[in-house]
C-alpha cells in the first residue's frame, strides 16, 4: 500500500514500539543482576532469574530472604548505613562480593529509591576495560580546557566527540541535536576513516517515540551492551508492594523496547551509549555512541561521560544565552525605540506613528513585510500579500485561534490559500488585541526559504500498515542517503523575537486602554448630565405630584370620618383613596428605580438583631394573611445568626415586597418563609469577621406563573399576567429587589408552576455581628420578678464607679435576686471566696486589681469554672472582646446597656425563668413574648418520651393545632413553663418554633 507522503505523529500507532510500557519492561540486560529489597529491611523481594550465572544462587531461592544471604556482616551493615540517607545514589558505586564456589567475585553496585523499593544492580567488576588514560580529574581538567579555547560552538562539538571516543573507545561518537519539529540532526562527529559518514544526516522525530522522550528526562545515560542480548526476566514480575510491573526508569540495566533493537540491528550497530543533553528542562540533542561489536564500559568511563553531558549542557545554556543577550540587545534598542505608541492620542495618530517607523517594527522581529489592524482600518508596511488576501488571513487567523499571539514557519500547512503567496508570507507572526468587541492585530511576515535535507534514509519509509490496517512505526531498513526539498517554509521564529511581539502587544494594549478610557470618559460625562438632568426631572415631578396627591389623601381620610355620609357616598371615597395610595407607591417606586439606574444607590451597613427582624414582619404580615384565610409559618433553621451587619433597611423592604407578593398572589393554602445559613467558600474571611451567606426561601401556594412570563419578571414595569389582573403593584417592586440583593452580595431566582404555586429563593452575605454593638428594640414584657420553684440565685456586682453599682443591685434585688457588691477585683476574690456567688457583673477597669485579673485568678480554680462571669465593658471592640474572653469570662455587655439584654444573659447563663408585668401571681415565662429565645429551650422537651417529641414535630409539620394540644394535655401538671408555652405558640401561630425546637431535641 502507498502510503501519504506526510503522516501526522499523532496518526501513528506507537503502541507496536513498547509491548508494554517502556519503563516497566519486566526484564533487563543480561550483563548484570538486578535484586529488588524492601526498603530498609534489605529484604529480596524480586530478582532476575539470572543470578544462578552470576551469583550461584537460583532467583527462586532469594525471594524473602535477607541480603545477608548473599553478602558477609561487613557489607551489610555499609549498605544498612546507607539506607539510612535519604540520597542514596551517593555512594555509587558500591564494591560489593560474594563467595561463589569458593572464590571471591567483585561487583559495581548501583542502588537507587523507587516505586517503594530498593533496586540493587550488580556489574561484574572484571571487565578488561581500558582505564582512563589519566586520572579521573586530570581528564576533565583536561577536556575543559580544549572546550574553552574552541573557537565557536561548531569546533566545540567535535571536540567533544573526539573526547568522549578517545575514552569510551566506541566505533562512533556524534553529537545529535534535535530540531523544533522533533527531527534531529547530526552535528558532530568523530569515527575511523572507513566508516561510512553519518554528519549532516537528519533523521526523523519517530525515530524517538514521545514515550522514549518522557523517559530520558529521568537519565543522564543509557548503555546497551550487546543489541543482540536475551533479555533475562524479573521473578516475580510484579513488585509486591504495588501489586505492579516492577518500574525501572532510572535502572541501568533496563531491557530495551524491541523496536529500537531492531533499529539499531539494521544499522548494523551491536553496542550503543547514549548521553542526553538538556537545556532548560528539555532534551536539547544527545552524545550517541555505536560499536559494531558487542561493548560494555565501566562506572567510572560512563561516569565521565555523564559529567560531560552536563557540561556540555551548562555550555549549551551558556552560549546560548550569550547570543541571546546580543540579540536582545538590538531588540530592546528597537523596543525603545517603539515605546512613542503608548504617547500617540488616538488610532489616526497611532497608524501614522506606525507609518514612520515601519523599518524599525520590521527589524523588530526580523521581517519583511507586516499589516497592522486597527478595528478594521488596515495598514500595510513592507512586502506583504494584497490587502483582500490579508483580509482573509485576518478573518481565518480570529476563527482559527482567538489567541494573544500566533506564529509559525508553515503557513501553507495550516491555511492552504498560503500557498498563493508562499514567497511573500511563508512564515506568519500575529499578536491580537480583543476590547469591547473590537480586535486589533499585527502581522509580521517572512518569505519562503527553500533548503535541502539531507534525511538518512526516506522518513516516510519508517511507517508501515500493520495487518489491521493501522499505521505503525517500523525501523528502516536502509540508511542511505535520501534527500528532500523542504518548501513552503520560512525561517523559523525566534524565542526573543517571539518575547518582543508580545512586549510590543502589551505596549500597544496600554494604549488602546488610554484610547478606551478617554471615549469611557467622555461617554461617562455624557452620561452624568443626562442623570443629573433626569434626576432634576424626576425630583421637580416628584415634589408636583406630590403636594396635590397629599392634599387628596388627607381630605378624602377626612371626609371618611364624617359619621353623617352614607355608604354610597364612602365607597367612592375609599375608591380615591386607594388609587391615591397606588399613585404614591408607583412615584416612590419610580424615584427608588432612577437611583439604582443612575447608580446612586449605596449600602448601608449596620449590626442588627435579625430574629427581631423576622418577627416584626411576620407581625405585620400575619394579619393580613389571616384576613385571606392563609397559613403563614417562618421556620428559621437553629445555625441562622441571631446578631448580624448588612443593610437592614433594604433586607426588610425585600422581604416585605416577596412575602406581600406571596400572600397577594395566594387564594387558598400556606405561605412559608425559609431561613438558612452558609459559609463564604471564597476569600472572604477577615482577622476579626467571619462572613457567612444567608439564604431565604419564600414558597406559596397560590396560581404560580407561566413559564413565559419568568424571563421577563425582573424587568421594570412589567407585570405577569395575574398582577395585571389584580390591578396592584407598579411592577417595579421585583426589579428593586433585585438590585438590592445583589448590593447585598446576593441575587435571586424564582421556580414556578401555573396553578402550583412559586418560590422565590434569595441570598445575601453578612458578617456576625456582637450582641453589644446591637441596638435592640425587644418588644417584650417587664421582668418584675422571678418565677417560684427556683433555686435563690446569689449575683455578685463588681463596678468601682458607685451609680452604675447602685443600679445594678437595686435592679437585680427588685426582680428577687440576692446581691451582693465589690468595689474592685480584690474585694471580688474575697467576696467570691466567702459567698460562693451563682453569677458575677463584673467591670474589666478597676483600680488596685482590674476585672482582667480577677476574673483570671477565679477561672484557675475548680469552683470558679463552675461560676459565671458576664463581663461589664465600655469598649467592647475586637480586640477588647479577644482579652476579655481570653482572661476567663463566659459573656460581655457594653456599658450602657437595656435591661431586658441583661435578664437575657442571665437568663441563658442560670436558666432563670422571670414574671413579667401584668402577669397573674402564678403565672411564669410562658406568658412572655414566645420569640424570645430563653422561653424554653430543647432539654426542656427531654422530660417527655422522644416518641412524643416525635408526634410533636409531625403534628406542627402538618400545621395541625388540635393534635398539638392533645399532646401538650400529656404534659405532666408540674412542667407549667412547658405546657404554657407551646400552647402560647399555637394560640400565636409560631408552630415553625415548634418545628426547629423538635427537630434540635431529636438530634
Amino acid at each position: 500500500m502507498e502510503l501519504p507522503k506526510f503522516i501526522q505523529t499523532q496518526q501513528v500507532d506507537l503502541s507496536n514500539c513498547e509491548p508494554e510500557p517502556i519503563h516497566t519492561p519486566g526484564n533487563i540486560q543480561p550483563h548484570g543482576v538486578l535484586l529488588v529489597l524492601q526498603d530498609p529491611q534489605l529484604k529480596i523481594l524480586q530478582a532476575s532469574r539470572n543470578t544462578q550465572e552470576f551469583l550461584g544462587i537460583p532467583a527462586q531461592s532469594l525471594i524473602d530472604r535477607d541480603l545477608s544471604i548473599l553478602f558477609d556482616g561487613e557489607q551489610i551493615d555499609r549498605l544498612n548505613s546507607y539506607v539510612l540517607q535519604e540520597n542514596i545514589e551517593i555512594f555509587n558505586p558500591i564494591k560489593l562480593s560474594i563467595e561463589v564456589q569458593g572464590q571471591p567475585v567483585f561487583f559495581d553496585g548501583t542502588i537507587h529509591r523507587n516505586d517503594k523499593v530498593l533496586i540493587l544492580e550488580l556489574e561484574p567488576a572484571n571487565y578488561n576495560d581500558t582505564e582512563l588514560p589519566l586520572g579521573f580529574y586530570q581528564l576533565i581538567k583536561s577536556t575543559i580546557l580544549k572546550l574553552k579555547q574552541s573557537s565557536d560552538f561548531r569546533e566545540t562539538t567535535a571536540i567533544l566527540a573526539q573526547q568522549v571516543r578517545k575514552v569510551t573507545g566506541y566505533d562512533r561518537v556524534m553529537i545529535y541535536q534535535f530540531e523544533p519539529d522533533d527531527s534531529g540532526v547530526v552535528i558532530a562527529e568523530d569515527k575511523p576513516e572507513e566508516l561510512e559518514p553519518f554528519l549532516g544526516l537528519h533523521y526523523p522525530a519517530s525515530d524517538i517515540p514521545e514515550l522514549a522522550r518522557k523517559l530520558y528526562y529521568n537519565n543522564w545515560l543509557r548503555l546497551i551492551v550487546d543489541v543482540n542480548y536475551q533479555p533475562v526476566e524479573i521473578f516475580p514480575k510484579n513488585n509486591p508492594i504495588t501489586n505492579a510491573p516492577l518500574d525501572l526508569s532510572y535502572s541501568i540495566l533496563r531491557s530495551v523496547a524491541p523496536v529500537h533493537v531492531e533499529y539499531l540491528q539494521n544499522m548494523g550497530v551491536s553496542a550503543t551509549l547514549c548521553i542526553y543533553l538538556f537545556r532548560k528542562k528539555r532534551i536539547w540533542g544527545l552524545i550517541v555512541c555505536h560499536h559494531y561489536s558487542p561493548r560494555c564500559v565501566s562506572f567510572k568511563i560512563r561516569k565521565f561521560c555523564e559529567f560531560l553531558g552536563q557540561l556540555m549542557s551548562v555550555e549549551l545554556a551558556s552560549r546560548h544565552e550569550r547570543e541571546s543577550e546580543r540579540y536582545r540587545e538590538r531588540i530592546k534598542k528597537n523596543q525603545e525605540k517603539l515605546k512613542g505608541i503608548y504617547c500617540s492620542i488616538d488610532q489616526a495618530n497611532l497608524i501614522e506613528y506606525f507609518q514612520e517607523n515601519a523599518e524599525i517594527l520590521l527589524e523588530l522581529v526580523k521581517a519583511k513585510g507586516a499589516a497592522i489592524y486597527l478595528e478594521e482600518n488596515l495598514t500595510l508596511l513592507g512586502t506583504t500579500p494584497p490587502a483582500q488576501a490579508v483580509g482573509e488571513l485576518k478573518f481565518w487567523l480570529v476563527k482559527y485561534s482567538r489567541k494573544e499571539i500566533f506564529y509559525t514557519n508553515h503557513l501553507a500547512q495550516l491555511y492552504s490559500k498560503a500557498k498563493e503567496f508562499k514567497d511573500i508570507a511563508s512564515g506568519l507572526l500575529a499578536i491580537s488585541i480583543f476590547l469591547n468587541q473590537t480586535s486589533y492585530h499585527i502581522f509580521w511576515f517572512r518569505p519562503e526559504v527553500i533548503q535541502t535535507v539531507n534525511w538518512a534514509g526516506d522518513p516516510d519509509k519508517n511507517i508501515s500498515v500493520g495487518s489491521n490496517g493501522i499505521l505503525q512505526l517500523s525501523p528502516r531498513n536502509s540508511f542511505e542517503l535520501w534527500k528532500q526539498a523542504v518548501i513552503e517554509k520560512s525561517r523559523p521564529w525566534k524565542q526573543l523575537e517571539i518575547d518582543a511581539a508580545l512586549e510590543l502587544r502589551n505596549t500597544l494594549m496600554l494604549a488602546l486602554l488610554e484610547f478606551s478610557k478617554a471615549a469611557l470618559q467622555a461617554a461617562a460625562e455624557r452620561a452624568e448630565v443626562a442623570n443629573r438632568a433626569k434626576s432634576q426631572f424626576l425630583a421637580k415631578m416628584s415634589h408636583e405630584l406630590r403636594t396635590p396627591l397629599n392634599a387628596i389623601l388627607g381630605f378624602t381620610q377626612l371626609m371618611t370620618r364624617d359619621t353623617s355620609l352614607l355608604p354610597q357616598q364612602i365607597e367612592p371615597l375609599k375608591i380615591i383613596n386607594r388609587s391615591g395610595e397606588h399613585l404614591l407607591a408607583l412615584i416612590n417606586d419610580v424615584l427608588e428605580m432612577s437611583k439604582i439606574e443612575a447608580g446612586s444607590l449605596t449600602l448601608n451597613e449596620t449590626s442588627f438583631d435579625l430574629y427581631q427582624l423576622l418577627f416584626s414582619i411576620e407581625d405585620l404580615l400575619r394579619i393580613k394573611a389571616l384576613e385571606k384565610g392563609l397559613q403563614i409559618v417562618f421556620k428559621r433553621k437553629p445555625e441562622v445568626p441571631q446578631y448580624i451587619i448588612t443593610d437592614e433597611s433594604k433586607l426588610r423592604q425585600v422581604l416585605i415586597n416577596l412575602i406581600g407578593n406571596a400572600i397577594k398572589f395566594t387564594a387558598s393554602g400556606s405561605v412559608i418563609v425559609r431561613v438558612k445559613a452558609a459559609m463564604v467558600d471564597d476569600n472572604y474571611q477577615l482577622a476579626s469577621s467571619k462572613y457567612q451567606y444567608l439564604i431565604f426561601e419564600i414558597e406559596d401556594t397560590g396560581y404560580g406563573i407561566a413559564a413565559e412570563e419568568l424571563e421577563s419578571l425582573f424587568d421594570p414595569f412589567v407585570q405577569t399576567e395575574t398582577g395585571r389582573k389584580s390591578m396592584e403593584g407598579t411592577g417595579l417592586g421585583l426589579p428593586i429587589s433585585r438590585q438590592f440583593i445583589r448590593l447585598m452580595g446576593g441575587d435571586i431566582e424564582v421556580r414556578s408552576q401555573l396553578g402550583m404555586g412559586t418560590i422565590f429563593t434569595f441570598d445575601i452575605k453578612l458578617r456576625l455581628a456582637n450582641a453589644g454593638d446591637v441596638e435592640t428594640n425587644l418588644k417584650t414584657k417587664r421582668v418584675i420578678g422571678l418565677a417560684d420553684g427556683q433555686p435563690k440565685y446569689r449575683i455578685m456586682v463588681v463596678e468601682d464607679v458607685e451609680e452604675n453599682r447602685l443600679f445594678l443591685v437595686r435592679l437585680l434585688q427588685a426582680v428577687g435576686f440576692e446581691v451582693r457588691s465589690a468595689e474592685n477585683g480584690i474585694e471580688a476574690l474575697t467576696l467570691w471566696e466567702t459567698w460562693s456567688p451563682h453569677l458575677i457583673l463584673m467591670d474589666m477597669l478597676m483600680p488596685q486589681m482590674d476585672g482582667y485579673e480577677a476574673t483570671r485568678r477565679i477561672k484557675a480554680t475548680l469552683k470558679g469554672q463552675a461560676t459565671g462571669i458576664i463581663a461589664l465593658t465600655a469598649n467592647a471592640f475586637n480586640e477588647d472582646r479577644a482579652a476579655i474572653l481570653q482572661a476567663g469570662c463566659d459573656d460581655f455587655m457594653r456599658k450602657p446597656f437595656h435591661e431586658e439584654i441583661l435578664f437575657e444573659k442571665m437568663a441563658h447563663h442560670l436558666r432563670v425563668r422571670y414574671l413579667y408585668q401584668q402577669d397573674s401571681p402564678g403565672a411564669i415565662a410562658a406568658n412572655q413574648n414566645p420569640d424570645l429565645p430563653y422561653s424554653i429551650d430543647a432539654a426542656s422537651l427531654r422530660v417527655m418520651p422522644r416518641e412524643w417529641v416525635v408526634q410533636l414535630n409531625q403534628a406542627a409539620l402538618a400545621l395541625n393545632h388540635e393534635p398539638i394540644m392533645e399532646l401538650v394535655g400529656q404534659i405532666p401538671q408540674t412542667e407549667t413553663n412547658l405546657i404554657t408555652t407551646l400552647t402560647n405558640w399555637v394560640d400565636n401561630f409560631r408552630l415553625d418554633i415548634i418545628i426547629n425546637l423538635t427537630e434540635t431535641a431529636l438530634k
